[in-house]
């Protein structure tokens, strides 16, 4: 529009140009003003009138040549202009990789659909896929953009003109339904998404299968269109907690789940700021001689009010709120201030987050933990998953080298649940792994995990590693891990986590011994048994 209107000024004063010079030219006429001026000028032919009078007409044309010259060049940037403008338009509210509109022209949209009393009608659909980031760390980055963009025209397709579909940043998006959409609409939408998305993506004949699922908030005068993000946020959730490849509605249950979340977000940032979330230990045996070798640190969190509250949550909350790093070196710090005056034997093992440890800092602050705590590095173990590695696989190198020029060993925690672990033991120097407790369980029952276990184990051994078997749980479990000789174990049917206090008083009456423990009986031992 700006550039028709500068077009339009342009032609304004084209036309009074030419219509000024008419006037002149019809007034010089009708006074005899050529006349006069011939006259004048043979009565002074000495002044030159005639050079004077053709160089002021030469001045004359070649200024208005210069002026249409000038109005075209101002034409052309203001056009120039215009187009900048519109691709800037353009960048701020669309997402540059799928040319779907962006967070932030979602969330404007979002707010058009608020009245005075509420919402005008509509359902709000969030979704992410599902085995999104297999693709990127097995095929590279450029085949997950082509899934991106492929997902992206699937969507568009399933949706009318009146709905809206945006990418809101990674591999999650958000539908905004017509206002008049009706519930029935909306979950039928959702079913044909999830049909839509499930079906495999060929490139350059690689089949690449991915997955959503949908979590939908209706928008009512009490559920707001700007929280609607918020709430079919949570019913994604939701879904996913129930099983992927499914969808869920945001209800008042959720509704409330959502308000308590939050409040625990609030008394988490608070808890991890004044270090009240507290190390235990949870001890790990040499399972051939039943003696202690040292323990896993785990965060346990007592609140004030609302009691115990299970790892699983708070951790995932940490994770989802940017706490999990200063989380994680707050535990480190407390168990190494703990820990410091034990046995020196006796090691520990800490989980580092992949937050963490693609931190560029890590090592330094290492050092720092170090040297605040007076803990020997030598007695440390970090425990790293196959996620934390993936992302740039140069630089986990270069730390890991790092971490042992400190003293401090390297495990692989989870091993056997990735995809990679095979490539990661022969490029990475781990010093031992820990088999995921998934194919512990119950192992004498089940005798494909026997042969899983069995083959880790060789695997292990043939490259100098030891191994550590987590969630031993029974005593069929302990046999079986003894009778395939694995070097260490931890669970249940040792002994549960425990605090600082009864690691100290362990030490202190030399229970160190699984035999002696189980042997006892002193009352005490009910302290470190699973019933106790």
């Amino acid at each position: 529009m700006s550039s028709f209107f500068a077009r339009l000024k342009d032609y304004w004063v084209y036309l009074l140009i030419c219509a000024g010079t008419m006037i002149t030219f019809v007034i010089s006429v009708e006074i005899d003003a050529f006349d006069t001026f011939y006259e004048y000028s043979r009565a002074h032919e000495d002044w030159e009138l005639d050079e004077i009078a053709i160089l002021v007409l030469n001045l004359a044309f070649g200024s208005f040549v210069a002026l249409i010259v000038r109005s075209r060049q101002l034409a052309r940037v203001a056009g120039e202009r215009d187009r900048a403008e519109k691709e800037a338009q353009q960048f701020a509210w669309h997402d540059p990789l799928t040319g779907l509109p962006n967070r932030r022209a979602f969330v404007d949209h979002l707010a058009t659909l608020d009245s005075a009393d509420g919402a005008s009608g509509g359902v709000v659909l969030m979704l992410d896929l599902d085995r999104f980031k297999a693709v990127n760390d097995i095929h590279g980055h450029a085949y997950g953009d082509l899934v991106l963009m492929e997902c992206a025209a699937r969507l568009r397709a399933e949706l009318t003109a009146d709905d809206l579909v945006a990418r809101l940043g990674g591999d999650e998006f958000a539908i905004a339904l017509d206002p008049e959409t009706t519930a029935t609409r909306a979950e039928s939408v959702a079913r044909r998404l999830l049909t839509a998305i499930s079906q495999p993506i060929l490139v350059d004949g690689i089949r690449l299968s991915v997955g959503t699922s949908v979590g939908l908030a209706l928008l009512t005068p009490r559920h707001k269109a700007s929280d609607a993000l918020q709430y079919a946020d949570q019913a994604l959730y939701s879904a996913k907690k129930g099983g992927r490849g499914q969808f869920a509605w945001f209800d008042a249950e959720l509704e409330q789940e959502a308000r308590e979340r939050r409040a625990l977000e609030l008394d988490l940032k608070e808890a991890v700021a004044n270090d009240e979330i507290a190390p235990f230990f949870q001890p790990v045996f040499d399972i051939a001689t039943d003696r202690l070798r040292g323990f896993e640190v785990l965060a346990r969190w007592t609140h004030a009010t609302r009691g115990v509250v299970p790892p699983d949550l708070f951790i995932e909350i940490a994770e989802d709120v940017g706490l999990i790093a200063p989380l994680g070196w707050s535990v480190l710090r407390q168990a190494c201030l703990v820990a410091r005056s034990w046995d020196p034997r006796v090691r520990l093992a800490v989980n580092v987050s992949p937050t963490q440890f693609r931190d560029g800092h890590l090592v330094e602050r290492m050092k720092e933990v170090f040297e605040e705590t007076g803990f020997d590095p030598r007695r440390l173990e970090i425990e790293l998953t196959e996620t934390a590695i993936m992302s740039d696989f140069a630089m986990a190198q270069s730390t890991l080298r790092q971490l042992h020029a400190l003293g401090v060993t390297v495990a692989l925690d989870d091993f056997g649940a990735g995809f990679s672990s095979l490539s990661n033991l022969r490029q990475l120097p781990f010093d031992s792994i820990k088999i995921d407790g998934s194919f512990i369980s119950d192992i004498k029952d089940r005798p494909e995990n026997q042969r899983i276990v069995s083959g880790i184990l060789a695997l292990a051994h043939g490259l100098d590693l030891e191994v550590t078997a987590e969630g031993v749980e029974t005593d069929a479990d302990f046999d079986f891990l003894q009778s395939v000789k694995c070097e260490m174990g931890q669970g249940y049917h040792f002994a549960r986590p425990m605090s600082g206090e009864d690691v100290a008083w362990m030490l202190e009456t030399k229970w160190s011994s699984l035999r002696r423990m189980r042997s006892s009986s002193d009352p005490e031992q009910d302290r470190f048994s699973k019933a106790g």
